[in-house]
């Protein structure tokens, strides 16, 4: 090895260790970065579901749309008939809890589990599960009419006989709906959002008899109402019953709408 050899190299080496003693003090003279508290996740997400739950009938509807005393027999009822099972990270409670929370404020999953302390994929996957089992809830609040007459109007002598053969009533509503992009613009809202034409009709003990979903909102009552009325498997009336209805859905056979030009106020039909 020559001099000129043995002066490169001990340069490369000086400089080397120059650079590491100045990146050696640049850390000693370095601001530590403060690291966040540990986070108990289950004592937070308990006593978050505790704070819905416990804290009052108002506090609970602005969260999840109902009353305490419902919610506790919506997970009983799913859980008495096996449509929903706790698991060994997440009982009923909370899978509940969670999916109103998203289908009563249209929350992504992503902000809900921040909140919850759950993974993006552990909400989308107790959503579906809990989907599938209120959907299978219609055996149980959808009741077809029968040719029975009422306890409500039976036991009633204000309506009794006049309305012996009436079953329930129905109408329409606006729900909120996904829709893509290419028809948005039939299902608009007057509030601006994307909603959805709900034709239901009920019985006297609140329980569905019928619903059709899926119309756009500019849809006319007495279009929707036809159409139920056409399907294979749609609304069906027995002989000689009929259903209450507004006067949007007009005169036909099997409904009874309000008298035109006759002024008709609630509190003359209260109890």
């Amino acid at each position: 090895m020559d001099r000129n050899q043995h002066h490169a190299i001990v340069g490369v080496v000086a400089s080397v260790l120059a650079f590491g003693a100045l990146w050696i003090k640049k850390l000693k003279t370095r601001k530590e970065i403060a690291s966040h508290p540990h986070v108990n996740r289950d004592y937070e997400r308990e006593n978050y579901i505790n704070s819905i739950l416990y804290s009052g009938d108002q506090c609970c509807i602005d969260v999840i749309r109902m009353r305490p005393i419902a919610f506790f027999n919506l997970c009983d009822i799913l859980s008495r008939n096996n449509l929903l099972q706790s698991t060994k990270s997440v009982n009923i409670r909370e899978q509940v809890v969670i999916f109103l929370h998203i289908i009563g404020h249209n929350v992504r999953f992503r902000v809900i589990g921040s909140r919850y302390y759950r993974s993006t994929e552990t909400i989308h996957r107790y959503f579906r599960v809990v989907l599938r089992a209120i959907l299978k809830l219609y055996k149980l609040v959808i009741r077809l009419p029968d040719e029975l007459t009422p306890s409500e109007i039976r036991n009633n002598l204000r309506f009794y006989p006049y309305f012996k053969d009436c079953i329930g009533a129905l109408d329409g509503t606006h729900v909120r709906a996904s829709v893509p992009l290419n028809i948005q613009g039939r299902f608009r809202s007057r509030k601006g959002g994307t909603t959805q034409n709900v034709l239901a009709a009920i019985t006297f003990d609140l329980k569905f008899s019928y619903v059709l979903t899926g119309w756009e909102v500019r849809a006319h009552d007495s279009r929707i109402l036809s159409d139920a009325l056409s399907r294979p498997r749609g609304l069906r009336i027995p002989k000689g019953k009929y259903y209450l209805a507004d006067a949007g859905y007009g005169i036909r056979n099997r409904y009874i709408t309000p008298y035109r030009g006759v002024r008709y106020h609630l509190k003359e039909f209260s109890a």
